[in-house]
C-alpha cells in the first residue's frame, strides 16, 4: 500500500511516447496526486506541449543542467501530494529489449533524499490483436522506499526487471488479478 504521506516516484518501462498518458490516467484512477513527468529536453522542445501536462526536461549531455534537474527532483519529490514519472531506462526501448540498462538517477535521488520517499516499479504491455483498439497490461511491482535503494543501488534495476519479468510470465500463462486491463 502507498504511504500517502510520503512523496512518489513511479518507475515504468518506456516503450512509447504515449506511456505518459498511461501514467497519466493510472494517476487520476488510482493515485489522485499531482503529476509530474521527466523527459529528455530534446524531447520536451520536440513536444514542447508536454510542458503543460507536468513535463520537465533533463539533458544528460550537460552535468550542470543534469544536476538542476535531479535538484528540482528532490524538491519535487519532498511533497507528498506529488508523484514523479522517471524512466530507469532512459530512452525509449521495446518491452522485450534485453539486456534492460538503469540509469543512475534515482539512486541518486535516493542517497540525496532529505526525506524518505516511495519507488513503485510499474510495468506495461501492449498487445496488438484483430481488435480495433491494442490491450494495455500493466503491473505494479513491489513498493519499495528511497532508504531501501539507498542501501543496495541493484534493488530497484532487481525489481524493475523482476516486474517485467512478472508482467510477462502472467500475460502467457493467464490473466492474473496483477495484471490490469486499460
Amino acid at each position: 500500500m502507498i504511504d500517502n504521506s510520503k512523496g512518489l516516484i513511479v518507475t515504468p518501462n518506456h516503450f512509447s511516447w504515449w506511456d505518459g498518458f498511461f501514467i497519466y490516467w493510472l494517476n487520476k484512477k488510482l493515485l489522485k496526486k499531482k503529476l509530474f513527468i521527466l523527459m529528455l529536453e530534446e524531447q520536451l522542445k520536440r513536444y514542447w506541449f508536454f510542458k503543460y501536462l507536468g513535463c520537465y526536461s533533463i539533458e544528460l549531455n550537460d552535468k550542470r543542467k543534469t544536476f538542476a534537474s535531479l535538484k528540482y527532483t528532490l524538491d519535487l519529490v519532498s511533497n507528498s501530494d506529488n508523484v514523479i514519472t522517471i524512466y530507469p531506462q532512459g530512452e525509449i526501448h521495446p518491452y522485450d529489449h534485453r539486456p534492460i540498462v538503469i540509469k543512475d538517477g534515482i539512486n541518486f535521488l535516493s542517497q540525496k533524499a532529505r526525506a524518505t520517499f516511495s519507488i513503485l516499479p510499474i510495468a506495461f504491455k501492449i498487445h496488438y490483436s484483430n481488435e480495433k483498439l491494442p490491450t494495455i497490461y500493466v503491473r505494479f511491482g513491489k513498493l519499495l522506499t528511497s532508504s531501501e535503494a539507498s542501501s543496495n543501488p541493484e534493488l530497484l534495476k532487481n525489481e524493475f526487471i523482476n516486474n517485467l519479468n512478472m508482467l510477462n510470465s502472467e500475460y502467457l500463462t493467464t490473466r492474473s488479478y496483477n495484471i490490469i486491463e486499460i
